[in-house]
């Protein structure tokens, strides 16, 4: 017996998922990776498997939520660096060699290593970044500092 795809989608899911690292390349929420110096190379890894992210924003702080199924908590790293934040982890493939009779039809899962980077427009408390991980779901809280940058102003320009 033998399993037929009748999905012909597939085109359209990998179109989408280009379209997506493309998207994620270009408009990176809280400012694009690409002001930091990358090689090529590293940027092709980061949109090999990029986990996807929400960054919200309420008046007292910024909200990162990354979809993480199958990812331990032990597998995950965030560090904050002078407004920046960085999540990175490794998702494990789960193919085992061993299975010889196990022939597989359909692989769309993604694996490996990841690195997603945020920088935040106004000054955040680093001190009292907090995370959570629920169902696979990791949530990130980084709270804005009470003494943010003043707004922009408009300079009058004297006349003389």
């Amino acid at each position: 017996m033998s399993i037929v795809l009748k999905d012909a989608p597939a085109t359209r899911q990998e179109a989408a998922k280009v379209r997506n690292r493309i998207r994620r390349l270009f408009e990176e929420p809280f400012g694009s990776f690409l002001d930091f110096p990358m090689s090529m190379e590293r940027r092709m890894q980061t949109l090999a498997w990029s986990p996807a992210v929400e960054a919200s924003e309420t008046p007292t702080e910024y909200v990162l939520t990354a979809e993480l199924p199958g990812i331990s908590p032990e597998n995950i790293e965030i560090s904050v660096v002078e407004g920046t934040l960085t999540l990175k982890g490794s998702k494990q493939e789960e193919r085992r060699s061993e299975d010889k009779e196990r022939t597989y039809h359909l692989w769309e899962r993604e694996y490996g290593q990841f690195e997603r980077t945020f920088r935040f427009p106004l000054e955040v408390e680093e001190a009292k970044v907090s995370a959570e991980f629920t169902n696979g779901v990791l949530t990130v809280r980084v709270p804005k500092a009470k003494e943010a940058r003043p707004a922009a102003r408009t300079v009058p320009i004297a006349k003389k």
